[in-house]
């Protein structure tokens, strides 16, 4: 499904899949006329975007432990840690799709400042591509050493982004050639050529979701998805000439 763009979108949950809509369209965002060695030069700005289900997610979740010394706070960390790795190969979660993204052991202190034992993090990104398997596997993480849950992110894999991209530019090409198109009518003229094209900027949004707890299902972990946006802008500047009698 295609439709005209009024500004660049931004969707809330952002990427996501089952099967994928597109939407196309374009935004004249500044356009100009001249002449150029008895050629009219029409430069205009479109947008092309599409939207697709998510094949992949980001679960981020973390091990927190305190102790009166750091030694014991590291001690826990690491303990939890592997226990929570072991849990999520026994789910078909390898350990190269769980990735350390910081490790931290502070010193806490008191409403007076003075010190007040040891708190330390270990946090990770779990990267799956079943995404319908994402509670079950915050669920697997937070039953088996993670005390924190960050929140997830509907995403794509990057080739799945490579094609919806083009299939954005795509879109925006045909929008830009639609507009030049209608502009030169109006003046008599027809589009004959293209002089200069340029991708301006692409915009990528995933989906943001928190992971909320079902108490009546056993208390199970749900987390909603949506679709993924991608757009690209380009700016194209297209030769024009008088329409022969």
């Amino acid at each position: 499904m295609r439709r005209a763009l009024i500004a660049v979108l931004g969707v809330a949950i952002l990427l996501g899949s089952a099967g994928w809509g597109t939407t196309g369209g374009a935004t004249q965002t500044g356009n100009d006329a001249n002449t150029t060695n008895g050629m009219t030069m029409i430069r205009v700005s479109s947008v092309g975007e599409v939207e697709a289900e998510p094949n992949q997610a980001i679960l981020r979740v973390a091990v927190v432990q305190s102790a009166a010394d750091a030694e014991t706070v590291r001690e826990r960390l690491a303990q939890n840690s592997s226990r929570m790795q072991g849990a999520l190969r026994n789910v078909s979660v390898s350990d190269d799709r769980i990735r350390t993204v910081s490790f931290d052991i502070t010193q806490d202190r008191d409403e007076d400042g003075e010190p007040a034992g040891f708190r330390g993090i270990h946090a990770f990104e779990i990267t799956i591509n079943d995404t319908e398997r994402a509670g079950q596997i915050i669920d697997t993480a937070v039953r088996n050493g993670a005390n924190e849950v960050g929140g997830v992110e509907f995403t794509v894999s990057d080739a799945r982004s490579e094609e919806l991209r083009a299939n954005a530019l795509r879109e925006a090409m045909q929008s830009a050639r639609a507009d030049a198109e209608t502009i030169a009518g109006a003046e008599n003229l027809s589009v004959v050529g293209v002089q200069n094209v340029s991708s301006v900027e692409q915009s990528f949004v995933p989906v943001e979701a928190q992971a909320t707890t079902v108490a009546d299902a056993g208390a199970t972990t749900a987390v909603e998805s949506g679709p993924v946006t991608v757009s690209v802008q380009v700016v194209v500047t297209y030769e024009a000439q008088e329409e022969s009698e």
